[in-house]
């Protein structure tokens, strides 16, 4: 599709993750994209950092609205992440969006030093797939119904930020790749479902942040402490930027940084 088409529309676009890394750089690129009178939510659990890119995005974009959703995505129901939703569309109606695009990027590595027979608390792995899987499946349900307009034909996207890890074992990694496949296949059945709704699994690549760091500093396999230089985040971040607008993936489909 012409690329021009995809962006410069009134949407309501959620970023999870937002307050640093891959999601901060995202969520700037987004709000340089999207059209005039467009709501940009953020989430994240990090007020301060979420409240600076906050004025950064309204200095930068002060015809895009950007609300700000403190929620601590391991330890929340559904009656808050409705909460949140709602405020952000409050003195809005869901049919004047041209667009609806949600990215589910929040996420965390897990305990890099255990190997499989180290995970021994039932307690630690529910709290790991409440932040990495549960709430995604939550947010993204409570997200779609809000535009399922009979009357307006509305652009509809979702985005998982995936992982190689979600394809391939790596490990120390044992939650990670559990959690990140779960997020692919919970996705891939979503495009199947619903096939108005333009589903991608994005996978970034080895990007230069502060769970990289993490993982280099806990992971005891050399396969992983051998990797070289990460990608930074404006470069994955652009890729998929691209990638949304020339819009030809396969819904549901599995998309590398480094795919042709």
């Amino acid at each position: 599709m012409d690329e021009s088409c995809y962006w410069n529309k009134k949407t309501f676009a959620i970023v999870t993750g937002a307050s640093r890394g891959i999601g901060r750089t995202l969520a700037e690129k987004i709000s340089q994209q999207i059209g005039p009178d467009s709501v940009l939510l953020l989430i994240s659990r990090d007020e301060k950092d979420l409240d600076s890119l906050q004025k950064a995005i309204e200095t930068d974009r002060p015809s895009v609205r950007v609300h700000v959703g403190v929620t601590d995505l391991s330890n929340c129901d559904e009656s808050a992440l409705n909460g949140v939703v709602s405020s952000a569309l409050a003195g809005e109606s869901a049919e004047s969006f041209a667009h609806a695009l949600c990215v589910h990027n929040a996420g965390s590595l897990g305990d890099a030093t255990k190997r499989c027979t180290d995970l021994l608390s039932v307690n630690s792995c529910v709290q790991y797939f409440q932040l990495n899987l549960a709430s995604v499946v939550v947010l993204n349900a409570i997200f779609l119904r809000r535009f399922t307009s009979p009357v307006v034909q509305q652009r509809k996207t979702v985005v998982n930020m995936s992982s190689l890890c979600g394809v391939e074992p790596f490990s120390s990694l044992s939650l990670y790749c559990t959690g990140k496949a779960g997020r692919d296949m919970f996705f891939k059945v979503l495009a199947k479902e619903e096939p108005d709704v333009r589903v991608l699994n994005y996978a970034p690549g080895p990007v230069e942040t502060n769970m990289r760091v993490q993982l280099l500093h806990q992971s005891w396999t050399e396969e992983i402490k051998s990797g070289g230089l990460g990608l930074t985040t404006e470069m994955t971040c652009d890729r998929l930027m691209a990638i949304l607008a020339r819009d030809s993936y396969a819904s549901g489909a599995h998309v590398d940084y480094y795919d042709p």
